[in-house]
Parts: structure tokens; C-alpha cells; sequence
């Protein structure tokens, strides 16, 4: 059961985030909930950076709160609340970071607080945490999630790729 405190949070998601591409927020398949990645942004700011060994911690946790809450913005948005997931299945999250860095799993481990205190158990989900060179924007983090949904999106007639000649 989530917590008086992933209440509040939830409360208090923010916007959905729009595309700044070529993709869908979130695509829903068979009941699965495949999120694209969600920068470390809050409005228009980016939380940026680039961590080193021996870095303070704080800022990247927060950076990797801020991008778990959009991801749950954006299945929110998308399956018509988190009344509709049953469970995160699985968290992708990158950390900008030089070689020298190795915490990328404490970072990452902000991230796995908000989906746990937003939906309890159901927030419980396997994770890979990687430092990468670059992430778009500038960001400090990105975070990625696929999960299990109860929510079929509006059946919607197939149509060739192709016009028929």
C-alpha cells in the first residue's frame, strides 16, 4: 500500500511531460506500459551536471526524484491514473559521470523511493543504473520504466503503413 507521503506526492505530480521529439510519451501494448525516458527537468530547467568520484550526492538524488516523477506523470497521464498500474516491472536510469564515478546505484535509489512510496509494492521493480557520457539536454539523469498496466488505449482501426496501389 503506498504511504501517507507517496500520497501527498502523487498529489502533487507534475505536468505531463510533452514530447521534444519524434516518439510517444508512453506506448501501451498487451498491457505493458513501455515510458520514455524522462529528463531531470522541472519546468523548463534542467537539473545538469556531471558527477565525479568523491562527489556530493544530493543534488543527482534529486535530479533522479524529479525524473521518477515524471515518468509517473506520464503513466498517469497516459492509462488514466495509477489506479491502473499493477506493478513497475522495470527501471532504466542513467547518471551523466565521469569514469572515476561508481554511485550510480545510490543515485538511482531516489528514484526507486518515489515509485515505492507513490504505489507500495506495486512500485517494486528490477533496475539498471549506468553512467553514460551525455544526456540530452544537459541532464544529470534520465529514467526510463516499463510496467504492467490494466488499461487498454481506445482501440483504434489498423491502417496500412502503405497506401495500397
Amino acid at each position: 500500500m503506498a504511504t501517507e507521503l507517496g500520497a501527498a506526492m502523487l498529489a502533487s505530480l507534475p505536468e505531463p511531460p510533452k514530447p521534444r521529439g519524434s516518439y510517444t510519451p508512453v506506448l501501451i501494448h498487451d498491457g505493458i506500459a513501455y515510458v520514455s525516458g524522462q529528463v531531470s527537468r522541472v519546468g523548463d530547467e534542467v537539473i545538469g551536471g556531471c558527477l565525479r568520484a568523491g562527489d556530493d550526492l544530493t543534488k543527482a538524488r534529486e535530479a533522479a526524484r524529479v525524473s521518477a516523477l515524471r515518468c509517473l506523470s506520464a503513466l498517469a497521464d497516459a492509462v488514466s491514473g495509477l489506479g491502473h498500474v499493477r506493478q513497475i516491472l522495470n527501471v532504466r536510469g542513467f547518471v551523466k559521470s565521469e569514469p572515476s564515478f561508481a554511485a550510480h546505484a545510490q543515485v538511482l535509489d531516489a528514484a526507486s523511493e518515489v515509485f515505492l512510496q507513490a504505489l507500495g509494492d506495486r512500485g517494486r521493480h528490477a533496475r539498471i543504473a549506468l553512467g553514460v557520457s551525455s544526456i540530452p539536454s544537459g541532464g544529470l539523469v534520465e529514467i526510463e520504466l516499463t510496467a504492467a498496466v490494466n488499461f487498454s488505449p481506445s482501440s483504434v482501426p489498423f491502417s496500412e503503413p502503405f497506401p495500397k496501389s
